[in-house]
């Protein structure tokens, strides 16, 4: 007996507990959430317009299991609730929901804005070289890319209890020429095959794509990425890819550095492209038309993807108004 309880004793010293500690609260251990980060951005990461715009070639299908476009297809991020993620209650806490959603949006971001970020950049170089030449000037000098977040809104439906297993389902709702609005919802599993998932929280988050101080439409970098086709010549006139501003664009910024990288330095190096590997506009029109065999062309057309876009803007219209009117109020208008 006495034996027995020194084994104990022992195990039941302040370093196993310690590691029992780390081993159960892993997800938020010192750069836990950069490691997830780097993970979710190098596993979505594509580096050219014709390469799959799933990771292992995923089937392009939507939450329900119908063929869909590509750019409104959700993508999913399984995780759990540590006890260092649990409030008084002993239910995940709400500001843990927020560093969540920072991995849900890196996955998709990075799937949906590479290459297409680092193409543009490098596009947007040589257009003002070209102006300044053109103007006697002299060029200025290159500056990154920058997908920013702007807002962030979430609200909460059922408690998510300690250690159980959910899922965040991030997809594109809708753009317009200056934001990405990006829906992710938080899902308890189906407890059996065929069953309804449960609905846990909703989050809404909009982003916007920074050169300097130019602000560079979705709509662009999207077609740079191979994920949309040309606007039609009627429609061409109307669309205004870039525009200087800088009225309410946050001063840091999340997600890629798209000189070549997503989430600063962490992987500056990973999206660097090259002159030389720049595709030409031949190249780059052959690489999209590979892709877009990946679904029914003549289903998804231009004129459907915008029906799409326009729904889905409807949707977040009374987000895109309070976010006004708040600020309206903080200035007494």
């Amino acid at each position: 007996m006495h034996d027995v309880l020194s084994a104990v004793a022992s195990l039941a010293s302040w370093r196993t507990l310690a590691i029992i500690l780390a081993l159960v609260n892993l997800k938020n251990l010192p750069f836990g959430w950069h490691l997830r980060v780097l993970y979710h951005f190098l596993r979505n990461l594509r580096f050219k317009p014709n390469d799959p715009f799933f990771p292992k070639g995923k089937a392009i299908i939507d939450s329900h299991g119908q063929p869909t476009h590509p750019i409104f297809v959700p993508c999913s991020v399984m995780s759990r609730t540590p006890l260092l993620e649990t409030d008084y209650n002993l239910h995940k806490s709400n500001s843990t929901y927020f560093s969540d959603l920072d991995i849900a949006r890196t996955a998709l971001v990075t799937r949906i804005y590479s290459p297409g970020a680092g193409i543009v950049s490098k596009e947007l170089d040589q257009e003002f070289r070209e102006a300044s030449k053109k103007e006697g000037k002299k060029a200025p000098r290159s500056k990154p890319i920058m997908v920013v977040l702007g807002s962030v809104y979430c609200t909460f439906k059922r408690e998510i209890k300690p250690f159980e297993l959910y899922e965040m389902q991030s997809k594109i709702i809708s753009w317009d020429k200056k934001w990405l609005y990006i829906q992710t919802t938080f899902l308890r599993p189906a407890k059996k095959t065929g069953g309804e998932k449960t609905l846990l929280a909703i989050g809404l988050s909009k982003y916007v794509v920074k050169k300097g101080r130019l602000t560079v439409s979705p709509e662009r970098i999207l077609r740079a990425g191979g994920f949309l086709p040309e606007r039609p010549a009627e429609t061409a006139a109307a669309d205004s890819s870039t525009s200087v501003s800088g009225v309410g664009t946050p001063a840091s910024g999340e997600g890629i550095a798209a000189s070549g990288a997503l989430d600063g330095s962490l992987a500056r190096e990973v999206l660097k492209i090259s002159e030389k590997q720049l595709p030409d506009r031949e190249a780059l029109e052959r690489e999209k038309k590979t892709n877009s065999d990946s679904w029914n062309v003549e289903e998804w057309t231009w004129e459907r993807i915008e029906q799409e876009r326009l729904r889905g803007l409807h949707v977040v219209e009374p987000y895109i108004n309070m976010d006004v009117q708040l600020e309206h109020e903080v200035h007494g208008k």
